[in-house]
Formats: structure tokens, C-alpha cells, sequence
């Protein structure tokens, strides 16, 4: 019976990696002590309360603060694409001339189409703040930018040449 309990463990320890719900390991567990009762002589009845105390506890007592756990130590979700350069800024290269028209900004090296968010023109080397995307549009916000510094706020450094 024990050859049993230990294809029930397998089983069920591959149904956690694929899932990693915490529930299927805490099976596997219940079955890994059952074989282990099954192996020293307990009957089946004292197999089966082996098997459905151990997986109970773990269930009961230990997964809801490992969930948690797991839970805050996954940290906050890293945007990627277009939705990272939101809160970034960046500098016209092509003046948003009006309410409807385009203009394009520079962020992360490369150049992208903006609007302004107010709908007023907005002229080349200004610095804004891309607040918002629609569709492959940056729209963006005026930044202030205090003299000696660069864009992002940081202390410009001594130029070279």
C-alpha cells in the first residue's frame, strides 16, 4: 500500500508545480505520511486518518500565511512597454503645434507622437511629463525644470569638451 500512497504523492506534487496553489503540496504531504504508515504496518484505516490529518493541517494551519507571505514578497508588477514611460520625462524634438496636432517627443532614445494633455502648443526642447497613452499616442503635461538641472531633476555635472 505504501507503493500506492507514494504514486498519490507524485501525482499530486506534480499537480502543485504546475499550479503553485499550495494546495496539491500540502496533498502530497497527507500522502507522503500515509506511506510512511503504510510502511511500518498501520492498517488502512490508520493510513487513511494519517493521510486526511496531515493534509488537513497543512491546509487549515499552514497555507493561508504562506499564500500571504508569498503574496508581499512577490512585490509590486513591473510595467513594461509603452505603459513604463508613464510618470517619465521627456523632450519635444517636433513641436505639438495645436489642440489636434501631433508633435513628438523623445523618451528612452527613441521619438514617439504626443499631443498635449490641455490641447495648447507645445515647442521644441520643451520638457514634459507623459501622463496618459492613447493608442500609440503619449499625451503629456509641461514640466517645470529648474535651471542647472536636467530633465529627470538630477544636477547637471560639468560639461566636457
Amino acid at each position: 500500500m505504501a507503493i500506492v500512497w507514494l504514486a498519490v504523492a507524485l501525482i499530486f506534487a506534480v499537480v502543485e508545480v504546475a499550479t503553485a496553489v499550495l494546495f496539491g503540496g500540502f496533498i502530497t504531504l497527507g500522502a507522503l505520511a500515509a506511506a510512511v504508515a503504510a510502511f511500518i504496518g498501520a492498517d488502512l484505516l490508520t493510513q487513511a486518518i494519517v493521510f486526511a490529518v496531515v493534509s488537513m493541517l497543512g491546509l487549515v494551519v499552514a497555507r493561508r500565511p504562506l499564500m500571504a507571505y508569498l503574496k508581499a514578497r512577490h512585490g509590486p508588477e513591473t510595467l513594461s512597454g509603452a505603459y513604463a514611460m508613464i510618470g517619465q520625462n521627456a523632450v519635444v524634438v517636433d513641436p505639438i503645434t495645436g489642440e489636434h496636432r501631433r508633435g513628438h517627443v523623445r523618451i528612452a532614445g527613441e521619438d514617439w507622437p504626443a499631443l498635449s494633455r490641455d490641447g495648447l502648443p507645445v515647442e521644441k526642447g520643451t520638457v514634459v511629463r507623459v501622463v496618459e497613452i492613447n493608442k500609440a499616442t503619449l499625451l503629456v503635461d509641461r514640466v517645470s525644470v529648474t535651471p542647472g538641472h536636467s530633465a529627470e531633476g538630477l544636477p547637471e555635472g560639468p560639461s566636457e569638451g
